[in-house]
């Protein structure tokens, strides 16, 4: 018979296509890390042939003016810094569980079948109750329907069909496991698509300081700030605050009664100038 339980602590699962994804969820991830809760950060691939920011610039140069020791870096160097960049952007959040398969890029699904049972082992082994994957809805111009595939989509692929073995038993003795919610980061839809929005206002430091981390990508000190402030800033003024990750869900929820922010109560009840002020607080002034 069915028994409720009180969940104590939550498995989190982040399933991305390179390095830099899990970059999108990062201040939620870490409020739930901070709480107790148990977080695991996975990359199908290692991102060695995304955001080589040198390398693009070098092959823009005529030949006479390139620096061959940034073309000619191996692969296994790239991948190996790629790895790590990833392992400290987590850390700043103290997220230690960190995964990166070994897929190649262009990552497609057709002719990497594999990658399904590399994930449905990961989501038996961590067993979830929440999976934050890439968004399997391809966007085009005008709203259109995409029609090109991409890593992240086939990320998306790969999570959906590994999510659907992991949920049968299988033949290895394993107890299957289904994971109760399935959200995409909000970065992917249009404000008005947003289900709900967490305040990271009190994370934004963290959020800019893994930003930091992709030295590889480009991303200097200012234009870290820069993007947090734009990205961040975006989410949290149609949220009515000052920093904030959305999230679409894959689903309704099964709830037991209406749910009910304070922070939803607060944004309708306060004074407009009170509003107004939280919403620059003093991270907002400085810049």
């Amino acid at each position: 018979m069915w028994r409720c339980f009180i969940l104590v602590k939550l498995n989190i699962l982040s399933i991305n296509a390179h390095p830099h994804d899990f970059t999108h969820m990062a201040g939620t991830l870490g409020i739930h890390k901070a709480k107790g809760d148990n977080v695991t950060v996975v990359s199908l691939t290692p991102g060695t042939n995304v955001h080589n920011e040198k390398k693009h610039d070098e092959l823009m140069k005529p030949e006479s003016e390139r620096d061959m020791d940034i073309i000619n870096q191996p692969d296994d160097e790239i991948k190996k810094i790629k790895i790590e960049e990833l392992e400290k952007a987590c850390a700043v959040f103290d997220i230690d569980d960190v995964r990166v398969l070994d897929y190649p890029q262009p990552f497609r699904l057709s002719e990497f079948p594999e990658a399904i049972k590399s994930l449905a082992d990961i989501i038996l082994d961590t067993r979830p109750h929440v999976l934050i994957m890439q968004s399997p809805f391809p966007r085009a111009h005008h709203g259109r329907p995409g029609v090109s595939a991409d890593d992240h989509i086939e990320t998306a692929l790969a999570t959906i069909e590994a999510k659907a073995v992991a949920g049968v038993p299988g033949s290895e003795g394993i107890a299957p496991h289904s994971i109760a919610t399935t959200l995409y980061p909000g970065v992917y839809f249009n404000n008005n698509e947003v289900d709900f929005t967490v305040d990271i206002s009190d994370w934004f430091e963290k959020r800019v300081a893994a930003e930091e981390m992709y030295v590889s990508q480009g991303h200097t000190p200012e234009w870290s700030k820069r993007r947090m402030l734009v990205s961040l800033g975006n989410s949290g003024w149609f949220a009515h605050t000052l920093y904030a990750e959305s999230f679409v869900r894959e689903a309704p929820e099964l709830v037991s009664e209406i749910p009910m922010s304070p922070l939803s109560i607060r944004s309708v009840e306060e004074p407009i100038m009170e509003k107004f002020e939280r919403m620059i607080g003093e991270k907002g002034k400085d810049f």
